[in-house]
């Protein structure tokens, strides 16, 4: 019993204490991701992981209700991209918390914590992406602390290619 209380501790330390931490392992992969498409990453969740990852970490401390509703951060939706690229971020931070619980040591208790935070919060910001195209959709479940802003993007561009002219080429005498 003793070890289990060590080992949450010592997770709920990290993830309360240095979420910087986990947010770059998050941004990692983010951009892992983003190199295989050729573009750099563009995400929504940026300014809300690390704060939500401290708010996890006081949950495993023992804080009481949802760590997406303590958080406070600025949550910016871009409904252009729509719901699938939301669920790939929230995919990715999935992984790395997971994966930091299980080298931190902790167990199927607080895999469970972070796992439930995690649906809490992808619920709640599918919701809010789905609000901002129909205000009379159905309010998220769990609100979020902090600011939504809606993010306008322009759509991408295709790079055209100069085609070479004829005066252009060169003259090998």
């Amino acid at each position: 019993m003793a070890e289990r209380v060590l080992r949450r501790a010592g997770v709920a330390r990290v993830f309360a204490g240095q979420p910087d931490r986990l947010a770059a392992a998050w941004r990692r992969v983010r951009f892992a991701e983003a190199r295989k498409d050729g573009s750099p990453p563009r995400n929504q969740l940026d300014s809300v992981v690390e704060p939500f990852i401290r708010e996890v970490g006081r949950s495993l401390e023992g804080k009481e209700g949802s760590p997406w509703s303590r958080t406070r951060a600025v949550l910016r939706l871009a409904p252009r991209r729509g719901v699938r690229a939301l669920h790939e971020e929230f995919a990715a931070l999935r992984h790395c918390l997971v994966d930091a619980v299980e080298t931190l040591g902790g167990g199927d208790a607080e895999r469970a914590m972070v796992n439930q935070a995690l649906d809490e919060a992808v619920d709640s910001a599918v919701a809010l992406m789905q609000r901002l195209a129909n205000p009379l959709a159905a309010r998220p479940r769990v609100p979020f602390a902090g600011l939504v802003v809606q993010l306008f993007e322009r759509p991408k561009t295709a790079v055209r290619e100069k085609p070479a002219a004829e005066e252009e080429r060169m003259a090998v005498h």
